[in-house]
């Protein structure tokens, strides 16, 4: 069972709630598909096929829960809400396409969903040029909320919100953990693309900016999809590094898990890191994580202890007869959030749904958070080792800590470097 955390210091004004308490789950079949009649109409934007499916399969399980709760307590504002979700195969083009077949053809009243950072980058300006409010669940580049200027690579703007981590959430508890860790010599092995960089980027930028003792030995970047990671494992070795951290994910980490531990990496690298450990690790068939190994998530199931959460996991557990993944948390957390916004503001219009989502104060399954004025929550980076639990027969995480990323802290972490911290 995974230990409680040290709570982060939220303040305590009065967080709005969202009614996420379980109702009874019967059937969810049949509650997708549609749009452009009466009623509520999202749609959401995940990969549902290749190397990275799986996060769409799990985001797909939580809107569906969403949805079959906000019907049968009433629906938004007394009308039903449904969600209508498109493959983006982790692709700009795809991505696109689907989104203006949303927008033009469905017609939408929010989006939400993305899970590659590469995509979200592509997707935000064009949510801009078509004024269509974005909650993103998933894709964590700090970019997507920096705001148009701060860095040439920002494309953050008033339609783009995000309810999930990034990677300097990610990357700033990553370094907390460093700091407590008898490792100096540290390697990444990563995804051959902005994920992968900006990882090594932010965690070396906040081991500086915290203090820790770190030198950075070694780096491998496959491409996406590598069947054999054979050489950049060897590569890594080679440098014998103390730690590594590694932000590979997907079907990607379950081939990289089992090539790594036939290498004998476990035994030679003291310490690694898997920066998207339990999001992958939960719903995979393929290697698990090995007990003891570092990882992140962005929602754990036991952690906080509260009615939402604990709520939020046993009806889950009962419909899909498994631990909720933190794609699946945050999915379902974006519905919600539209449920509040459209309440609160009393329409679907843009206009409507950007005012109410500025500042907006929340509490869902992750806990207490609000929106800060780049429109990235103020959630809390979690690390913890993982752990095989015989009572839910899974891998968790225990003992596990959520790590406060207050943004004045990210930012002061991140001074002198030229990393925006996107809250």
């Amino acid at each position: 069972m995974a230990s409680p955390s040290s709570s982060a210091g939220y303040d305590r004004r009065t967080f709005l709630k969202t009614a996420t308490a379980g109702a009874g789950l019967a059937s969810i079949a049949g509650c997708l598909g549609g749009g452009g009649g009466s009623g509520v109409t999202l749609g959401a934007l995940n990969i549902m096929s290749g190397f990275a499916s799986l996060y769409g399969e799990e985001a797909e399980r939580g809107y569906d829960l969403a949805v079959q709760e906000i019907n049968d307590d009433g629906g938004i504002d007394g009308d039903d809400v449904e969600v209508i979700l498109r493959d983006t195969e982790a692709d700009s083009n795809t991505a696109t396409q689907q989104m203006t077949s949303l927008i033009e053809e469905e017609g939408v009243d929010g989006l939400m969903g993305l899970d590659s950072s590469g995509v979200a980058q592509n997707i935000a300006p064009q949510i801009k040029q078509n004024q269509m409010p974005l909650m993103i669940t998933h894709a964590a580049t700090p970019y997507v909320t920096s705001p148009e200027g701060e860095t040439e690579d920002s494309v953050g703007n008033d339609y783009v919100f995000r309810c999930s981590n990034t990677v300097a959430h990610d990357m700033f508890g990553a370094a907390q953990v460093a700091s407590e860790l008898d490792a100096t010599e540290w390697a990444t092995i990563g995804p051959d693309y902005a994920f992968g960089y900006d990882t090594w980027a932010y965690f070396q930028a906040f081991a500086e900016g915290i203090g820790v003792d770190a030198e950075f030995t070694a780096e491998q970047f496959p491409a996406l999809e590598t069947n054999d990671y054979s050489p950049f494992i060897s590569s890594i070795l080679d440098a014998d590094p103390d730690a590594v951290i590694t932000p590979l994910w997907g079907s990607d980490l379950t081939t990289f898990l089992g090539q790594a531990e036939d290498s004998g990496w476990f035994d030679q690298i003291d310490h690694t890191l898997i920066s998207v450990g339990m999001g992958t690790d939960l719903p995979s068939d393929g290697n698990p994580i090995p007990e003891g190994t570092w990882a992140s998530t962005r929602y754990d199931p036991f952690v906080p202890d509260s009615e939402e959460n604990n709520t939020f996991r046993e009806t889950y557990v009962e419909e899909y007869d498994t631990l909720p993944t933190y794609n699946a948390e945050g999915a379902y957390r974006a519905v919600y959030l539209y449920k509040m916004a459209i309440e609160e503001g009393g329409g679907t219009s843009a206009d409507d749904l950007i005012g109410q989502f500025s500042g907006m104060q929340h509490t869902g399954p992750v806990g207490e958070y609000e929106f800060t004025e780049t429109n990235q929550a103020s959630v809390a980076s979690i690390w913890g080792q993982v752990s095989y639990d015989e009572e839910w027969e899974s891998n968790v995480l225990d003992p596990v800590e959520r790590y406060d990323a207050a943004p004045a802290d990210v930012r002061g972490a991140l001074e002198g470097s030229d990393l925006p911290a996107g809250l």
